[in-house]
């Protein structure tokens, strides 16, 4: 039996346990493990194991006449592990297929345990306060007295907060779908089990440095990622001296494989589960050398695409922040960018093969839609077409093969992320990339105009180095991580109007089998002008952190995961709230929330002209559609709170906006600082208002002609 990771749930050493006292029968009363508003999780020591004290009153005078010892602490883990493995049973109606309920736990607590400490304090404390709500005596009931009281007090409950605790089921869920023994049930076949299999790649790209003492350079750039990238391989190219710090890890090729549970938690902030402070929107951003280029699907898009890609009747971005913010963009000097862009990465069209099945479905289920009569205005208009990537060149032996693991990184070597394309021009040209280093301090010259940066702090494997910027420092951390960087030094607006490009998948299954994991994760789209529908399908642990539905309706839809497909809606979202602490205070506005309720109406229609037999509603909820149902009753009855829809995004932008007046802006059209000589900002943070398609290229393109 597993033991050793279930100690990330209980206590670690007999001294995290504190005696209070004993009951009126004379047993032990201890306090273990944080639970709800800081209070302990207190147990009752039988002899028969421990449970969770109610109401019981405790005689406090007795307490040091407790000895605290392993057989103690064994028991309150086993009780600990008695839930967990009760809920587990109540989410698969037993042990799932080809598994174990101890062997999911395992799984989970694994996962768990390779989470950052903050995160892994949260799920803990989640899966406290769960055990608490569900009450002591719930390993004790029968399987569908659990899953009874499950969707009473949780899953159906009136308090949003109570409802947030049901996503902790994608925990276990995802843990089962990591083991090699669920993929028989669904129909997975994995990569390395694949006739084309083409071998992992041992490539090393990056040589990044361990700094050894105080350092001086032109330009210092916080963050590795796009915009971090952009500005360092345009500085570089000039001839300057250029140092990158990246708080991530460097991660090489060959330390890149299909190993979803511990890339998420290793590549991505927060471990894959950073959320908003309400816990609505799901955010997902990378925290690594070559940021989220390093992890994305490669999507490149270009604003000034013709109709063939790009609604015709489609905001023009430019435009729209030249009339609303007074933001001028030089469209020429862009566009040069974009053209050095696009040739040093090799961006181009993916074929219909490494696009996949599900790319296939949505044109066909985007042409019956439209005979079926339920076309809005503007959608004769709708282009669709297969995206265009930064993969390996098509024609060569480093063009896509189509995997379908893009968002844990490629172990193939066939994706032209920053890492092997401008981070590495940069390192050629005499750039320093250090990894592991995040800023200290920023240290300000006393000025009272310009407050020019004198030197930044930055701290590496526990040593504090000092770089002096001769020219200036660029923040591209990321919208979080920049607008804290900002708000640490007192600038005017950081963390306002919050934008992103919301995704929300809504899964359909169809009568004959489909393998639409076989391709790429992302493959083909139709631009709608106000949003657009993307092909959208992932492997299954991290497809199954997207299924809606509880116990044996879940299982039912994930064992027909090889007949599924899924249509990804991507819906720009402008001035959605605010970063404070590095910590995203976003919500769905009513309006939005209006508005995606629409545009799943329009993707179920979508499903049904397209042939499937079901569709699920991008929720929690175990709601399933069928063809002759009233769709829109539906949608609007069980999608109305926030906390109702599965949304995501990837793309976070804002918090530091351009403007030309300081009054309602972070930096100026050069993506300086308002009022600092030589501190600016490259990524993201700086777009005024979501820019509706995938953000990677145009933050490319901005830090690049900024700085070229």
């Amino acid at each position: 039996m597993p033991d050793q990771s279930f100690w990330t749930i209980a206590s670690h050493n007999p001294s995290d346990v504190k005696p209070l006292g004993h009951t009126p029968d004379g047993e032990p009363v201890v306090r273990a493990g944080e639970g709800v508003d800081g209070k302990r999780l207190e147990y009752v020591i039988t002899g028969s194991g421990a449970v969770t004290r109610d109401d019981q009153p405790i005689d406090t005078s007795t307490r040091d006449a407790i000895a605290v010892d392993d057989s103690l602490v064994r028991k309150i883990i086993d009780r600990q592990m008695s839930f967990e493995l009760a809920f587990i049973e109540a989410l698969f109606d037993g042990d799932p297929p080809g598994a174990t309920a101890i062997e999911v736990l395992d799984s989970a607590m694994r996962w768990i345990d390779m989470l950052p400490s903050s995160t892994r304090s949260e799920v803990r404390l989640g899966l406290t306060v769960m055990e608490i709500i569900l009450w002591h005596d719930f390993p004790d009931l029968t399987i569908k007295e659990r899953q009874d009281r499950i969707d009473g007090r949780i899953s159906n409950s009136i308090f949003g907060f109570v409802r947030t605790l049901g996503r902790l089921r994608s925990v276990f869920y995802s843990a089962y779908y990591q083991l090699p023994g669920s993929w028989q049930s669904i129909g997975f076949q994995h990569p390395a089990n694949r006739t084309n299999f083409p071998g992992y790649s041992d490539k090393q790209s990056l040589s990044p440095v361990t700094l050894t003492g105080d350092e001086t350079c032109d330009w210092l750039i916080i963050g590795s990622g796009a915009g971090g990238a952009g500005a360092a391989a345009a500085l570089s190219a000039k001839g300057d001296k250029v140092i990158i710090i990246e708080k991530g890890d460097y991660w090489s090729t060959d330390e890149i494989r299909h190993d979803d549970a511990r890339q998420y938690a290793e590549l991505y902030n927060g471990g894959g589960l950073m959320a908003s402070s309400n816990f609505e929107i799901a955010i997902m951003q990378a925290e690594c050398v070559g940021g989220s280029s390093l992890v994305n699907n490669g999507i490149c898009f270009r604003p000034d695409s013709g109709p063939e890609k790009i609604h015709p009747k489609a905001q023009d971005v430019i435009s729209h922040w030249w009339d609303k913010f007074n933001v001028r963009i030089d469209r020429a000097k862009l566009r040069k960018s974009f053209d050095y862009l696009w040739e040093r990465m090799e961006i181009a069209e993916i074929t219909p093969d490494q696009a996949g099945a599900n790319a296939e479905y949505l044109r066909t289920a985007w042409e019956a839609f439209l005979a079926d009569g339920n076309a809005k205005p503007g959608d004769k208009d709708a282009p669709f077409a297969l995206f265009e990537k930064n993969y390996g060149k098509q024609g060569t032996q480093r063009q896509c093969w189509g995997c379908g693991y893009c968002n844990s990184g490629c172990p193939y070597d066939r994706k032209n992320s920053v890492v092997e394309t401008l981070l590495k021009d940069a390192e050629n040209a005499g750039a320093i990339i250090a990894a592991n280093a995040h800023v200290h301090r920023i240290n300000i010259g006393v000025h009272l105009r310009d407050k020019p940066v004198k030197s930044v702090q930055v701290k590496q494997h526990g040593e504090i180095h000092r770089i002096k910027p001769k020219k200036g420092a660029i923040i591209a951390a990321g919208t979080a991580a920049s607008s804290h960087l900002l708000e640490r030094l007192d600038v005017d607006n950081v963390g306002e109007t919050i934008a992103c490009n919301l995704a929300c998948p809504v899964i359909a299954k169809m009568p004959d089998t489909m393998n639409s994991w076989d391709g790429v994760q992302m493959g083909a789209y139709v631009d709608r002008g106000t949003h657009l529908i993307e092909s959208w399908f992932h492997p299954p642990a991290s497809f199954s952190a997207s299924m809606g539905g509880w116990f044996g309706e879940y299982v039912r839809r994930m064992e027909s995961y090889s007949n599924l497909v899924c249509l990804g809606i991507l819906m720009p979202v402008s001035d959605m709230g605010e970063v404070d602490d590095g910590d995203y205070d976003i919500k769905l506005k009513s309006s939005e929330r209006k508005k995606l309720r629409g545009y799943i109406v329009d993707t179920i229609k979508m499903h049904f002209a397209g042939g499937a037999i079901e569709a699920y509603l991008p929720s929690a909820k175990s709601v399933t559609v069928r063809p002759g149902d009233d769709i829109a009753a539906i949608v609007d009855e069980h999608m109305k709170d926030g906390r109702d829809f599965i949304v995501s995004t990837s793309h976070p932008q804002g918090g530091n906006v351009m403007g030309s007046w300081p009054g309602n802006s972070v930096v100026g059209n050069d993506l300086r600082v308002h009022g600092h000589k030589n501190l600016y900002v490259a990524d993201a943070s700086i777009f005024p208002s979501s820019i509706r398609i995938n953000a990677q290229m145009f933050t490319m393109a901005m830090a690049h002609s900024a700085f070229s």
